[in-house]
């Protein structure tokens, strides 16, 4: 889930401007902590067959609770600030933990608990993210002396402090603009593809992740609501939809000609605050909750038939951010 930074240099500027800025002085270091937290619970399911559709009864529901919870620290070493922004930063992942899992309790009294586990190859290495005028972007390297796998930098993002929450221009209090649904990803996703993986993480894994990014829609309406003993407060609200269509591979029992598809479909309402020290040059913390809905499929086709089951969940997700 990212922070926009102000500046003790500029304070005297940032105050007449009313714009938050990346400002930190070269040499601070500053530890961010994020924590993203998913819960939803199946509210029904339906099973359509042909032109027939029929909802499964309440009583015969089974209660299934899916859950995510990932942890994100990191420590910033603003090596050179130019511009508003960190142009040469140290990233130090410190920790980098995901943990997920699904309970059924049927109706009988039956069911379980599947638990997954995540971790990245990125914990305890420092990448140095380089700003490229030219690019508008950061390239990314590893620290010296820093034995890794190159792959782990691909899709990494250099900005972790909300900058892409602004407009790239002058704003003033009670000011108002629009920002695409992609920040969804920069807020819940810090520091870019940190490779968390669990052992038994696999192509389709790979292929939601994308495909939840890439059919992102929706924006988000951010306001600079006030600045108040020298913490500025930025609220955020809107609605980003997504959905993924994969093509499972049949078991090697299965007829021939049977085909199988899931399809995922998510809304997410949200709502948010960032505060930021505009005096010191760095942000505070950032709270974002949302109100989820999620249809998930699975269809079977054989030939002209098919028989499709939709189970839809309703739950909410938080994501918060801390820098110290």
């Amino acid at each position: 889930m990212h922070h926009a930074l102000s500046a003790a240099l500029l304070a005297p500027a940032l105050f007449f401007s009313d714009t938050p800025s990346v400002g930190v002085e070269a040499g601070t270091k500053v530890t961010k902590t994020y924590e993203n937290a998913l819960k939803m619970e199946l509210q029904s399911i339906s099973i359509e067959f042909g032109d027939e559709e029929q909802e499964v009864p309440d009583e015969q529901l089974p209660e299934v609770t899916i859950e995510d919870n990932e942890l994100v620290v990191f420590t910033d070493e603003y090596l050179a600030v130019e511009g508003g922004r960190g142009t040469r930063i140290a990233r130090t992942f410190d920790t980098l933990e995901d943990s997920s899992s699904q309970t059924v309790s049927m109706p009988d009294g039956q069911g379980g608990e599947d638990l997954t586990e995540g971790e990245s190859e990125l914990t305890g290495t420092t990448v140095v993210f380089t700003w490229d005028e030219d690019e508008e972007g950061y390239a990314s390297a590893f620290g010296e002396d820093q034995e890794a796998d190159e792959d782990l930098l691909e899709d990494l993002e250099g900005d972790a402090d909300f900058l892409f929450m602004f407009p790239g221009e002058e704003v003033e209090i009670g000011d108002s603009w629009e920002v695409e649904a992609e920040v969804f990803t920069l807020i819940t996703s810090p520091s870019g593809d940190l490779k968390i993986d669990s052992e038994d993480e696999s192509d389709d894994d790979d292929e939601f992740g994308e495909q939840f990014e890439d059919n992102l829609s929706g924006e988000f309406e951010v306001t600079l609501e006030s600045i108040e003993d020298g913490v500025a407060k930025v609220v955020f609200e809107g609605v980003v939809e997504t959905e993924i269509e994969l093509d499972r591979e049949a078991p090697e029992e299965a007829p021939e000609g049977l085909e199988l598809q899931q399809g995922f479909e998510f809304s997410f309402d949200v709502s948010g605050t960032l505060l930021w020290n505009m005096e010191a040059g760095i942000a505070i913390s950032m709270e974002m909750e949302a109100d989820v809905e999620m249809n998930t499929s699975n269809t079977q086709t054989m030939g002209e038939q098919s028989l499709k089951q939709v189970q839809y969940f309703e739950g909410e997700y938080t994501a918060t951010a801390t820098f110290e």
